[in-house]
């Protein structure tokens, strides 16, 4: 039994063309034709200790059902198979580049207070940045990021700063700067003057970053939620920013 839910499963993520029927079957059609799955029934049939169920949309790996949610306090980020039977948890990604496509994170609850803007505010594509002044992969990012808005107006960034490698009072004194001029200084190595603040904004980002199982730096945020790590170059960047570009 085992065996032929295994080769069911492995079926059903085959791309459509590979079936050899059609007509009727699912494989003719789209997959919301034929199968469905509700929050409702997700609380169902996850184990005890979910707290609320985010969201319920088929995956990019077909045969799969894509599950944010909720749990003690934490966002997660699982996989149901069509059948119902099954749960994927853990990191997906994507052969063909590396790409993780398992973590997301709803854009609409990052809080931007004490975030640095690097480009327009009035840009249509906001991408947020989750970084730290002493990890060299982020000052990688942060050049990036600098040279893309002037080649690509249409999208700007914000940066929240972490407490990963930099101390505490060092983040909070750059925060309580407000000054884009200071960050960069900061990357640079170079000195910086005394601010202060009753900003708890470094403090709320480690909090958003724990919720949301973040524990390096960068991190950058998507439009569309998607999280992915590492410092990039400008070609790169620009490349991975092209899907969410308005056609001109």
């Amino acid at each position: 039994m085992v065996k032929k839910a295994l080769v069911a499963l492995c079926l059903c993520l085959l791309p459509v063309g590979a079936w050899s029927f059609g007509g009727d079957g699912c494989g003719s059609g789209k997959c919301s034709d034929c199968h469905s799955l509700t929050k409702k029934e997700v609380v169902k049939l996850l184990p005890p200790g979910v707290d609320s169920i985010d969201s319920v949309r088929f995956s990019e790996i077909r045969g799969l059902w894509e599950v944010s949610g909720t749990a003690s306090g934490r966002k997660f980020v699982v996989y149901i198979d069509f059948s119902k039977k099954y749960l994927i948890a853990g990191e997906v990604l994507r052969l063909r580049d590396g790409k993780n496509v398992s973590r997301r994170v709803d854009p609409a609850t990052i809080n931007t207070d004490g975030a640095f803007l690097i480009g327009d505010k009035d840009a249509p594509i906001k991408v947020y940045v989750l970084s730290d002044v002493h990890c060299p992969h982020c000052k990688r990012l942060h050049n990036s990021m600098h040279a893309v808005v002037k080649k690509e107006p249409r999208v700007a960034f914000y940066v929240k700063l972490m407490s990963m490698f930099t101390d505490k009072d060092t983040v909070r004194n750059i925060v309580c700067s407000k000054s884009l001029a200071v960050l960069d200084k900061a990357f640079d190595g170079e000195k910086i003057g005394t601010y202060k603040c009753d900003s708890k904004a470094a403090e709320e980002t480690m909090e958003f970053a724990r919720k949301n199982n973040i524990h390096s730096t960068p991190q950058m945020i998507f439009p569309d939620g998607r999280v992915v790590s590492g410092g990039r170059s400008v070609e790169k960047l620009l490349k991975e920013l092209e899907p969410y570009l308005p056609k001109k």
